[in-house]
This record gives structure tokens, C-alpha cells and sequence, in this order.
């Protein structure tokens, strides 16, 4: 069974959510510093601090280990990181 298109199958999956989930921490260390700086608000060290780093720990843990599933939670958590913020931040806002 292949995923995104060929290839070595599970590898290659646990692989790609070991690299996504890990390259999402600068991009949410960064989100993290400019809401800080621009609007002062401090729920981003918990979101932007916190949980990106938790979610590239479970890639990597699931990639070490060959567990799909905990690969896969940790690329979700990762990927649902900077949406929750923006929407949390909108909702500070208004």
C-alpha cells in the first residue's frame, strides 16, 4: 500500500509526517514572537510554544517506533496548530 503516490508505503509516510511536523515548529515559533510583539497576546506561548513541539516529539516517536497512528496524531496536532491560533486570536480580538 502506497501513500502520496508510490513509493516505499509506511516509510515513507512515517517519514513525511516526521518532516512536516517537525518543519511546522519555526513556522509556529515565529506566529508565536509576531503575536506576542504585535498584540500582546500570551495565548500564543501556550498554542505556538507548546504544542508544536509536542506534535513533532509524537512524529518522531512514531517514526522511531513504526506506529502509523501516533505519526499521524502528531502531524495532525501539528497541522491544526497555526488555524487554532488564528481563529482563538480573531475571537480575542472582536
Amino acid at each position: 500500500m502506497s501513500f502520496f503516490g508510490g513509493g516505499s508505503g509506511l516509510e515513507l509516510f512515517l517519514s513525511r509526517c516526521r518532516i512536516m511536523s517537525v518543519g511546522s515548529v519555526p513556522v509556529c515559533l515565529a506566529a508565536m514572537v509576531f503575536f506576542i510583539k504585535e498584540e500582546g497576546w500570551h495565548f500564543s506561548l501556550l498554542l505556538c510554544g507548546v504544542l508544536p513541539l509536542v506534535a513533532a516529539y509524537l512524529a518522531i516517536r512514531g517514526n522511531r517506533e513504526i506506529r502509523a497512528g501516533m505519526a499521524a496524531s502528531g502531524l495532525a496536532l501539528a497541522v491544526a496548530t497555526l488555524p487554532l491560533t488564528f481563529v482563538l486570536a480573531s475571537l480575542e480580538g472582536s
